[in-house]
């Protein structure tokens, strides 16, 4: 121990580099045990795409017996009832709000003070972090069982990538087909492709979107992103040809913003701040491709882009996270109810 103090006391920089030392491999060990870490997840999700909720994980509330995050039970609905299958992600789901201010829920309340009846009923289909694809597994997996009338899915910006991501997993369709073989050497290499992208962009080619991160469908021109724009129409498609034909019920598609398409003052602490331009000027290129489709797609497509210009209302999300708050639920829910109430018989 002495001889170690005298090595320092005569030169008193080395223990400057000997900290240093310690900094960095302490730093660099952290970041090998966060991307060991981000890899296993990683795998986990691989494995198991449609990560549906279960009863028993605390981080889920308000579930049914089939895991819905509903009251209803599927035995306790009426063939005379009016019953409507609304699918999305986790603003369908209600992020940060309790089962019965979710904007399913909301939406059942206000249909059924407009109409006067009690005998309509918003069953929740959505899960955090959803896509159009897994919507679409569950529907074809539950949703005759819920005696639906109508089925409705909300589009989020998120869904673009993840869409992409869980069908290509699913599909095993091109690099995917490794992938699913090798998760976790395929995180590392998705990760090093990141770090490159402002560079050389190879995450594209391999991942079949851009490894920038954040809303980058919402930063670069809708040419660059159409094929993320075309897969996600083409699962609607199927989740319209399966309403129709197996289910028997129509299909309406709502297209709402976030708030940073229309406004630059909600969410100002937002955990996601940086990962989208507000107001940018591609921030509404979903829009822009959705109009292209509007008069040859078989299926209502509502776009609410406008009704959240209009709102009149503030704020309609949390301050430190993008998803709606209670008053933005009930706005959410109170527009959807005017475009579905022409199908309420």
């Amino acid at each position: 121990m002495q001889a170690l103090v005298g090595y320092f006391r005569r030169k008193p920089v080395r223990l400057a580099y000997a900290l240093l030392w310690l900094l960095a491999t302490s730093y660099l060990l952290y970041a090998l045990l966060m991307l060991a870490f981000q890899a296993e997840m990683f795998a986990k999700l691989v494995a198991d795409p449609d990560h549906r909720m279960q009863r028993d994980d605390p981080h889920f509330s308000g579930l049914n017996s089939d895991n819905l995050r509903t009251p209803h039970e599927a035995a306790g609905l009426r063939d005379s009832d009016f019953n409507i299958l609304f699918l999305g992600d986790s603003f369908v789901y209600g992020f940060l709000l309790s089962s019965e201010q979710s904007p399913p829920a909301q939406l059942e309340l206000v249909l059924r003070e407009r109409f006067g009846r009690n005998d309509i009923n918003v069953i929740n289909f959505g899960w955090t972090s959803s896509s159009p694809i897994l919507s679409y597994r569950l529907l074809q997996e539950l949703g005759a069982k819920y005696k639906p009338d109508l089925v409705l899915l909300a589009l989020d910006m998120s869904d673009y990538r993840d869409e992409w991501f869980y069908k290509s997993v699913i599909q095993r369709r091109g690099f995917y087909r490794y992938v699913v073989q090798y998760p976790r050497s395929s995180y590392v290499l998705k990760r090093l492709l990141e770090l490159l992208e402002p560079a050389y962009d190879l995450h594209t080619p391999l991942f079949g979107y851009s490894g920038a991160g954040g809303y980058f469908v919402a930063r670069q021109p809708l040419e660059k992103s159409q094929n993320l724009f075309d897969d996600i129409h083409d699962t609607l498609l199927q989740i319209n040809q399966y309403s129709r034909d197996t289910l028997q019920v129509p299909f309406m598609v709502l297209i709402p913003p976030r708030h940073w398409q229309y406004t630059d003052k909600e969410a100002p602490e937002s955990w996601e701040n940086g990962g989208f331009d507000a107001l940018g000027p591609y921030a509404l290129e979903n829009y822009r491709y959705f109009a292209s489709k509007q008069a040859g797609t078989p299926f209502p497509l509502a776009p609410m882009l406008e009704d959240f210009r209009q709102a009149g209302q503030f704020p309609l999300n949390f301050r430190g996270d993008s998803h709606w708050n209670r008053r933005g639920a009930r706005f959410f829910a109170e527009r959807v109810a005017d475009r579905v109430a022409p199908l309420v018989r």
